[in-house]
């Protein structure tokens, strides 16, 4: 059976129909996996950051609580006459040192929030900072002035600060971005 000329070009229309159907699909299937992968990879990212300026923020707080501890015992001793154990003072020592590093953590975990655009969490964060700053200000080895009250209230304000942070980036985290 002969194929004739008509036949021909209907067959190669087809075959380049197809052709061209099938690499406009291609195309467009690629380009939708690339931008579902890269916003994908984009909220990843967001959410490790993050996870890493709440673990920064955590970091420090458990360093400030070990130096309240310490001035804290140091005030309890003080009321009844005694001073703090040699190991203590340079346990306090190293701990008023790995304070002072830690800002540098903390100036890292605002610098990601003010990158991601999360205006109000840097903020919180600096001010907690600032209230990290004042308390290793005010409150210190030998400060007779001191009391557990006051110690008690300065821990207690540190921790409600730290829990409105966290309040923030709780919010940023659910909604994503």
């Amino acid at each position: 059976m002969p194929t004739t000329t008509i036949e021909v070009i209907d067959t190669a229309v087809k075959i380049g129909l197809g052709g061209s159907i099938t690499l406009i699909g291609t195309l467009l299937v690629t380009k939708l996996n690339h931008k579902h992968d890269h916003s994908k990879e984009k909220g990843k990212r967001h959410y490790d950051a993050l996870e890493s300026v709440g673990a920064d923020i955590e970091e420090i707080t458990h360093v400030s609580l070990k130096y309240w501890a310490l001035i804290i015992e140091w005030v309890r001793n003080n009321n009844q006459g005694m001073d703090l154990t040699e190991k203590r003072k340079d346990e306090l020592e190293k701990t008023k040192d790995d304070l002072f590093n830690s800002f540098k953590s903390l100036t890292v975990a605002e610098s990601k929030l003010l990158l991601l655009g999360l205006i109000e969490p840097a903020k919180l964060l600096r001010s907690y900072g600032d209230y990290l700053k004042a308390m290793r200000r005010n409150c210190y080895y030998e400060k007779e002035s001191l009391t557990e009250g006051h110690m008690n209230e300065v821990r207690e304000e540190l921790l409600n600060k730290r829990e409105a942070l966290f309040s923030a980036l709780s919010f940023a985290y659910k909604n994503g971005l």
